[in-house]
């Protein structure tokens, strides 16, 4: 078996040797052929340009792209994005701005395309070039650029690439950056017309809520008026609970006079009936009637003491300045009883203010328990008409800003050109020396495989040959034996 493989294997190399040459030249032909073929097509250019899908910072959106995590666009948006490039609105602006109809060459591209047989078989009603308006070139324009644009995503990341094909290098470049820019005046106008559909929205609203803010307003101050309650302007405190805090201050200051005039009357009288010496009282220091009467008593003391030194206990000038001094000591103690009596007068006049003053707090405490009901109304009544105030001044601003962009006709665009289109300097298609190469490797392989396969193909054919001969040979030898053995018995 070993010997019938390299005999086999050795029949086929030998089979290849001896057609390697005839294998070369059809391989060389075929490629000459591919490379002159390749070389007469026209050649086809292509340039892209790079739009980033995302939030743009601007004077009226500070904040985009500041947080990667909140601006991250799914790959639904993405592909929404790239159906609104290749819509056909987009591909008409393209058209009408750079003026492809007025082009020469590319009508000429549009008459080419849609004067052949193929054409007429895919669309018989299709018109001739020379009899079709304007508005059937423009749509068949589109229709040749729509075939030729390849809008993709580019991986892991939100970048669209746009992409146009065609034979003239300066037109992919102009279409390319065409639908990119036009791409974002789509956006940025369909910015300015949201606005203006929001302004007109939010001018209703605000129409509403400022009715809503006037009525809810008019009923706070209607039924403030009719319960009477009213609110300080200094503080946002009604005034009965500012007289309740004014009437305990002055309880308190009530109180606390009549409790000195009494404690300071108790202790001057308790002074007076101890020992009647009233000198170190306060209110001894602040009499002046008081005063002189204690000066004149130091007078007379000193004229005693100094009488005493001269004369005789029983002298009647001692007897005298004894009874003066008897007597200065009355008045002081009379002046003394007359200021208590005043300061305990001072302290039933306190205690009757107070009296009042306590009088009125009840009246006023009952007063507000029967007004706190109407303040948990108004207070309600208050939290409806600010709730309605500040949805008002939100819808304001927001309307406000609405107006400023429809006012500029200028919004941000949600993506930005990051990479323009050139003009191509090489086309991708054809390239006959690649084409050329990879021809002749494909028809020296294919060759080399039709050369083996006729070799085992033969040798095959060989082996059956040699066995079949081998078999009648065999059938011959029996067939003869056979012959033989019956003669011998015959003759036997």
């Amino acid at each position: 078996m070993s010997n019938a493989n390299e005999l086999s294997i050795s029949s086929l190399t030998g089979a290849v040797k001896k057609s390697w040459m005839k294998m070369v030249l059809l391989s060389l032909l075929c490629a000459l052929g591919t490379f002159f073929l390749m070389s007469s097509m026209k050649p086809l250019y292509v340039s892209e340009a790079r739009v980033l899908v995302a939030p743009v910072a601007s004077y009226q959106n500070p904040v985009a792209g500041r947080n990667p995590e909140t601006t991250l666009v799914d790959k639904a948006s993405i592909f929404s994005q790239i159906q609104v490039i290749q819509s056909r609105d987009i591909l008409a602006k393209v058209i009408d701005e750079y003026g492809f109809l007025k082009n020469e060459e590319f009508l000429e591209g549009i008459k080419s395309k849609t004067s052949g047989i193929l054409s007429k078989l895919k669309n018989p009603s299709l018109p001739n070039y020379e009899d079709m308006s304007d508005a059937v070139k423009r749509e068949i324009a589109i229709d040749i650029i729509s075939t030729d644009i390849q809008v993709v995503p580019l991986a892991e990341s939100r970048v669209i690439g746009i992409r146009y094909h065609s034979s003239d290098p300066k037109e992919t470049e102009a279409i390319a950056n065409g639908l990119a820019k036009a791409y974002i005046e789509w956006q940025r106008s369909e910015k300015v017309l949201q606005s203006q559909d929001d302004s007109i929205r939010l001018a209703r609203l605000i129409d509403d809520f400022k009715k809503e803010v006037k009525a809810s307003e008019a009923a706070v101050a209607d039924y403030r008026a009719k319960k009477g309650i009213f609110k300080s302007s200094s503080s946002n405190v009604t005034l009965d609970r500012q007289q309740l805090t004014e009437l305990n201050s002055r309880i308190i200051a009530a109180r606390e006079r009549r409790a000195d005039s009494e404690i300071r009357a108790k202790l001057i009288r308790e002074m007076l009936e101890r020992d009647g010496e009233v000198a170190n009282a306060t209110e001894t220091m602040r009499s002046q009637q008081i005063q002189r009467l204690f000066e004149q008593k130091s007078r007379i003391q000193r004229s005693l003491a100094e009488l005493g030194a001269t004369l005789l206990a029983s002298h009647p000038r001692l007897i005298q300045v004894r009874s003066e001094l008897r007597g200065v000591n009355f008045q002081i103690r009379s002046e003394m009883r007359r200021i208590v009596r005043t300061m305990e007068n001072d302290a039933k006049i306190a205690r009757a203010r107070e009296q009042s003053l306590v009088k009125s707090l009840n009246d006023l405490k009952n007063q507000s328990t029967q007004t706190d009901g109407d303040e948990i109304q108004l207070r309600a009544l208050e939290r409806e008409a600010r709730t309605n105030r500040d949805l008002l001044n939100t819808y304001l601003a927001r309307f406000r800003d609405a107006q400023a962009r429809k006012d500029s006709a200028i919004a941000p665009a949600y993506a930005t050109i990051v990479s323009k289109a050139h003009i191509p300097s090489l086309p991708y298609f054809p390239r006959p020396f690649s084409y050329s190469l990879l021809i002749f490797a494909a028809m020296f392989l294919v060759s080399m495989a039709l050369v083996i396969l006729r070799a085992v193909i033969l040798e095959a054919e060989d082996a059956e040959s040699a066995a079949e001969e081998e078999r009648n040979t065999e059938r011959k030898t029996i067939r003869k034996e056979g012959t033989l053995a019956i003669e011998s018995e015959t003759e036997a």
